[in-house]
């Protein structure tokens, strides 16, 4: 039966639009389904949505089994999908082979018996050699560390197979015999394969349906055959056309019949060598090809390229108002209201810094949804602390004015103390949130250095800490990005169905062992690419990027911050 998909929709925190709006398809049973698409028009999305990885809107159905039941994935209609990610083989974390296809079956809980038949038959059919299975798989060739994660999926015997990118990093022996494996996939399980790539000319000649997506929306849905007589479908849809469709088109121009489907590089040879060739052996006349292929005119990729530009979401005029101050100013503006705010003694003077928070939200136009994930966890700490600070024993706990229950009493003035202190520090972080949100790292670091320079005279490491904090600032929403990607592995391996975005305790290891080597891989990229570009020199002169200079907009906003500072130092005067 095939997977159903009705008004899918998706939005993530923080963005302006959808990432998927109202898709409606169907995927079909026994046929290998291609979704293409550039960069940012939801393909990963939709995978995640089929896996009961991402929240969505809609409905879908696998197998006839709905994906949710309203709380979230229903356990029937996910453990029928296998799902594998962009580069698996960094999903890898067990100190055994054996390991990973333990923890991959588990949830089926099946006998000892059965796990080794499951275990035994899909590494024979990734190529495995059964001795693996003893071994790290951390210190397997990249080659065998790709089989072992697919092996591992493929053991759990999903209806539906889930591919994201597979041909990436793939030299094209791998990639071969990657296309050998779907194709007897195909004629052998039951359900289907859907795959998401970027690699159109690899993988469009075995697709049985081609889905093309464009910024969130269906662009196509037909069958492969169809798509190949259809070549404007990918300019419409700002994908370029694949070289094969071009050498198509090429090939129909010079009088070669090719038949409505995508061409392997062999048949495409195959029917080139016809068409030279007469009936009698003989090489026919050949001709020039058509150049009359007309080119762009600079104006015209000018106009073309706004036209890309123009779909993605751009910030709007006061934020971009505020992205082209000078950093200097942003940071000083920063300094001035963390100190005034940090100056408050009362709630009147935390309630003026909230309602300025609040304007500073609305210039910089930053989704309040999008800062939460960042201030809820000191929230949730602001609200423990005033309940313990409030907590007292014996006669004499609490003071004054404490309400109590036996020998506990709880004061509700120490209680509103530690809330006072702990809310202006949530304000101050969230201004800092802001600050990051429209200040990029590079911009950051020139700011520091530049307010800094004065204390270079005396030995101060001004290039050392703003690099430092460059790098935080840069590396901080990178390791979110990478934790929550390893969240999605092992739940999608575990098979969990909860809450999104909660881990369990033993899905701890499936988690951190991944991401420990994902940021020591960083680290080690890092370290490498800071000395090609000269950091291990010291008092070198260096040449930057980004050009400051004070603007006229800029020196408002410093007499602008100043002024503030004062009526918050006023204000917290008169406490």
């Amino acid at each position: 039966m095939p997977i159903t998909v009705e008004r899918l929709s998706v939005v993530a925190d923080g963005a302006e639009r959808p990432l998927l709006n109202g898709i409606s398809c169907k995927f079909g049973d026994g046929e290998i389904t291609i979704i293409a698409g550039r960069n940012g028009s939801g393909k990963s999305t939709l995978l995640d949505a089929l896996g009961g990885l991402a929240a969505f809107e809609g409905s879908v159905r696998v197998d006839g089994l709905p994906l949710t039941d309203g709380n979230g994935p229903e356990a029937s209609g996910i453990g029928r999908i296998g799902q594998q990610f962009q580069y698996p083989e960094a999903q890898l974390f067990a100190r055994t082979v054996q390991g990973e296809f333990d923890y991959s079956l588990r949830y089926l809980k099946l006998s000892r018996r059965e796990n080794a038949r499951r275990t035994d038959e899909a590494m024979r059919e990734m190529g495995l050699a059964p001795e693996l299975k003893t071994q790290s798989p951390l210190l397997l060739s990249g080659g065998e560390k790709r089989r072992v994660a697919l092996a591992s999926t493929l053991a759990t015997d999903p209806g539906w197979l889930l591919l994201d990118e597979p041909t990436a990093g793939l030299d094209p022996e791998a990639a071969d015999r990657l296309l050998g494996f779907l194709l007897r996939r195909k004629r052998e399980a039951s359900g289907g394969i859907v795959v998401a790539t970027h690699d159109l000319d690899l993988l469009l000649p075995v697709a049985d349906r081609v889905i093309v997506l464009q910024d969130g929306c269906v662009a196509a849905d037909m069958p492969a055959s169809e798509l190949a007589a259809s070549p404007e479908i990918w300019d419409r849809a700002q994908i370029g056309t694949p070289l094969s469709v071009a050498l198509a088109e090429q090939m129909r121009s010079l009088g070669v019949t090719v038949p409505a489907k995508f061409l392997t590089p062999e048949e495409a040879a195959g029917l080139l060598a016809e068409r030279l060739t007469g009936a009698d052996g003989s090489v026919a006349e050949c001709r020039p090809m058509d150049s009359s292929v007309e080119y762009p005119t600079q104006a015209e990729a000018e106009r073309n390229v706004g036209t890309v530009a123009g779909g993605a979401a751009t910030p709007s005029g006061r934020r971009r108002f505020v992205q082209s101050l000078d950093p200097r100013t942003k940071w000083l503006f920063y300094m001035c209201f963390s100190i005034g705010l940090l100056a408050q003694r009362d709630w009147t003077g935390v309630a003026c810094g909230l309602a300025i928070t609040a304007v500073l939200e609305l210039l910089c136009r930053v989704p309040l949804r999008s800062m939460m994930p960042i201030l809820r966890p000191f929230l949730w700490f602001m609200v423990i602390s005033a309940v313990v600070s409030g907590i007292g024993f014996g006669e004499s706990g609490g003071g004054d004015g404490a309400l109590r229950l036996g020998a506990v009493s709880f004061s509700v003035a120490a209680a509103l103390t530690s809330s006072l202190e702990l809310a202006k520090i949530i304000l101050v972080m969230a201004g800092g949130v802001l600050l990051s949100a429209t200040t990029t790292p590079f911009e950051m670091k020139r700011g520091i250095e530049r307010i800094a320079a004065p204390l270079a005279r005396i030995k101060f490491p001004v290039e050392a800490i703003s690099l430092t904090g460059s790098l935080l600032l840069r590396f901080i929403p990178v390791l979110r990005k990478e934790a929550g990607r390893f969240n999605r592995i092992a739940k999608s391996r575990g098979k969990r169905v909860r809450r999104s975005g909660t881990i369990r305790l033993r899905d701890l290891p499936v988690m951190l062992v991944p991401l420990l080597l994902s940021l020591l891989q960083m680290a080690s990229d890092l370290s490498l690419a800071l000395e090609a570009r000269g950091y291990t020199l010291r008092g070198m002169p260096r040449t930057a990027a980004i050009t400051l200079r004070m603007k006229h907009p800029d020196w408002l906003a410093v007499v602008a911050g100043g002024a503030l500072l004062a009526i918050l130092l006023a204000l917290s005067g008169r406490s």
